[in-house]
């Protein structure tokens, strides 16, 4: 989807933020990929249970 997309590009953006020596600049990109981690699976989670509603049986 379109926010799983989003946050992967705030991850990539994040994990190039990384680099820079700067302790505040690393703790704010550590958050924003755990974060955005934690939406792309969460929403992939959400998508599969969605899924699953529309399968036969619907177990």
């Amino acid at each position: 989807s379109v926010t799983n997309a989003i946050s992967g590009i705030i991850v990539v953006g994040a994990l190039l933020q990384l680099t820079i020596p700067n302790l505040a600049v690393q703790i704010l990109a550590g958050l924003a990929v755990t974060l955005a981690s934690i939406n792309i699976f969460g929403g992939f989670a959400v998508t599969r249970r969605m899924l699953k509603m529309f399968t036969k049986g619907g177990k």
